[in-house]
């Protein structure tokens, strides 16, 4: 159905329905404003809520040896391709 035959519809209605409908949409819309995207830390604190994990692991050290990845060459043709070929 499109907006404007939604709409249509909407008008349709006695106004004390088309006043519930407007109200209703203003309290969906207004939540789902609020809401926010849930963090990293948020995720492990509710494991560790429920028991899923035993304790939230220390975040892994930076050190320059990581700027410093090289990956090794490896003959052949390149692993993605051969997983997408297995996988056919």
């Amino acid at each position: 159905m499109s907006a404007q035959e939604l709409l249509t519809e909407i008008q349709k209605l006695p106004p004390a329905e088309q006043q519930r409908l407007l109200e209703a949409l203003k309290r969906d819309v207004k939540m789902k404003s609020e809401q926010r995207p849930i963090t990293e830390d948020e995720v492990e604190q509710i494991l560790l809520a429920k028991g899923i994990i035993s304790e939230i692991p220390p975040l892994a050290d930076y050190t320059d040896e990581d700027e410093d990845f090289e990956p090794i060459e490896v003959p052949g043709k390149p692993l993605s391709e051969t997983i997408i070929e297995e996988r056919r």
